[in-house]
């Protein structure tokens, strides 16, 4: 317990010295996220169901686009079915924004609040090693993640995993991705020991983060923390484009249909928000994750 405290108070000092100001979002809302890879708790109220967050995003954002300034959440968010060694229903997040920010601002900044908190010497924390998501996929599989067939990424899995192909039988826009994650997951992330920001995600793989051109190529700007095979921090350079937003809610909840999954509306006022928002990078980090590296444990449940 007392590793954790001071972790939240230097996390929370951290932020003060740097001028972020800590807010406190609703745990229960009316709307959700729609990518079919997350699951929300759905609550019972008087009169219509209400939703457990599975992250403060859109609370934030909206306040982002209210002139909040730089900002930061830490607490706890909610997510179905999340339970194993690395994963709970409950779990802590720290999520903060950064108006202004270019995702290499925000690596530089993500590097200097985990350095502060191993300056105990009990963990060395090293400069991460930037790489790009392609450039990771090739080296373990020989296919560039971009333009490889769903075919070929396949073919790949099972023969290195095939156990996982009863959890991808979906033929549907989010079969490529699924196939991408396995691979990604069980084959390049356990190597990542030492500390790796991952960048330039598959354009499929955006999420809510902006598209860019990298060599010719579509790419997702985004970035990953990995430190001891963990994935520890998500970051984007906010989408900040509504009618791109709406246009890949429609494509998740296509996804959730085909798998039987509850189609989630649109959030209205997030859709509004966004293009009101200052151009900016954001980042959530899971702290129990970043507890267990700290502390040497391999389980999440020796940090709770």
């Amino acid at each position: 317990m007392s590793q954790r405290a001071s972790l939240y108070r230097n996390i929370r000092e951290f932020f003060f010295e740097r001028g972020v100001l800590e807010v406190s979002t609703p745990l229960l809302a009316e709307t959700t996220v729609t990518d079919p890879h997350i699951q929300s708790f759905e609550v019972g109220g008087a009169t219509s169901s209400l939703y457990l967050q599975t992250s403060p995003e859109f609370a934030m954002k909206k306040l982002l686009a209210k002139g909040s300034g730089p900002i930061y959440s830490l607490g706890s968010v909610f997510r179905v079915g999340e339970f194993g060694a690395l994963h709970r229903p409950e779990f802590a997040m720290l999520e903060w924004y950064r108006p202004g920010y270019s995702l290499g601002d925000l690596q530089r900044e993500v590097t200097d609040l985990i350095q502060r908190l191993t300056s105990d010497g009990h963990r060395e924390f090293k400069a991460p090693i930037t790489v790009t998501y392609s450039r990771l996929f090739q080296q373990h599989f020989g296919l560039n993640p971009h333009l490889a067939s769903i075919a070929e990424l396949r073919a790949q899995v099972i023969q290195h995993f095939p156990d996982y192909l009863e959890h991808i039988d979906h033929q549907d826009p989010g079969e490529k991705d699924d196939l991408l994650e396995v691979l990604f997951s069980q084959k390049v992330q356990p190597t990542l020991v030492e500390p790796h920001f991952v960048t330039e995600f598959p354009e499929s793989l955006a999420s809510l983060a902006r598209v860019s051109k990298a060599d010719g190529q579509s790419v997702a700007l985004r970035v990953e923390l990995y430190w001891q095979g963990l994935e520890l921090a998500n970051g984007y350079d906010e989408l900040r484009d509504a009618a791109e937003l709406k246009q890949r809610i429609e494509r998740d909840n296509t996804i959730r249909k085909s798998r039987d999954l509850p189609t989630i509306d649109p959030d209205s006022e997030l859709l509004k928000s966004i293009e009101l928002m200052p151009a900016c990078a954001g980042i959530a980090m899971g702290v129990d994750r970043l507890l267990m590296v700290l502390t040497g444990a391999h389980r999440i449940d020796d940090v709770l």
